[in-house]
């Protein structure tokens, strides 16, 4: 690996700057106007609609905005659309550059920092959550029984799939059945689709039933952590406990 040398770190933040500078410059004339989209093709891009953008626009303003606009800096809005257009289309970043008027070295920083907002430890706190109080889980429970008449049931549990390249370490217990590399994602969610629990750090190799089996969603289950007579609703993967 070769290293270049700018000079010292104010040189180097400067250097930085500049590139980053003629990408915003670009960015000006040909980042995509939603005003120019049908509400469907929003969608169809970037998998939110306009309002769904606008909620992350707020809700990570004061974490990715600019601390200075002087050198053009992209907006939280810019940032969020290249987020969300990597996301919602495929890993090759060099298309989600040229789509946004920018280079693929600032694509790869715009997506650390969205990425790591959105992940913060505040915000998990703040949305993903499972009903601790009786009340809750009566809501819960009442509006699944509204759709699909089952009784006394908080939420869905289910495993997903999320593909990754193949790591260079143990890389045989991310092949899952289908012979995809990835990693083997819990997740439960309630009758609003809003997710409640995740656990994401198992290889695709990995069933469902043991992914529950240790994860802290069990425990506070079997414990009696959580009010009684209420349940999770799983396929054929899961034991039939709660």
């Amino acid at each position: 690996m070769a290293m270049i040398s700018t000079g010292d770190g104010d040189d180097l933040l400067d250097f930085s700057n500049r590139l980053e500078t003629e990408d915003q410059e670009m960015s000006m004339d040909r980042a995509p106007d939603l005003d120019n989209l049908q509400d469907g093709e929003i969608i169809e891009r970037y998998r939110f609609d306009r309002n769904g953008i606008d909620f992350l626009v707020a809700l990570l303003g004061q974490s990715i905005q600019p601390k200075a606009l002087r050198n053009k800096a992209l907006s939280t809005k810019q940032k969020v659309l290249i987020t969300l257009r990597y996301l919602a289309t495929g890993p090759i970043q060099l298309n989600d550059a040229d789509i946004h008027g920018v280079s693929q070295p600032t694509v790869s920083r715009v997506l650390s920092q969205v990425i790591a907002a959105l992940s913060s430890p505040e915000l998990i706190r703040r949305y993903i959550r499972l009903p601790r109080r009786i009340e809750e889980c009566r809501r819960n429970a009442e509006h699944i029984r509204g759709i699909a008449r089952f009784p006394s049931v908080i939420g869905a549990i289910d495993g997903t799939h999320i593909n990754i390249v193949a790591p260079h370490v143990q890389e045989e217990i991310y092949v899952n059945r289908k012979g995809q590399h990835s990693v083997n994602v819990q997740v439960v969610f309630d009758g609003s689709y809003n997710i409640m629990d995740v656990v994401c750090r198992w290889p695709g190799s990995v069933h469902d039933s043991r992914i529950l089996r240790e994860s802290g969603l069990f425990h506070l289950f079997e414990n009696g952590h959580m009010p009684q007579g209420f349940h999770l609703l799983g396929d054929s993967g899961y034991p039939a406990k709660w």
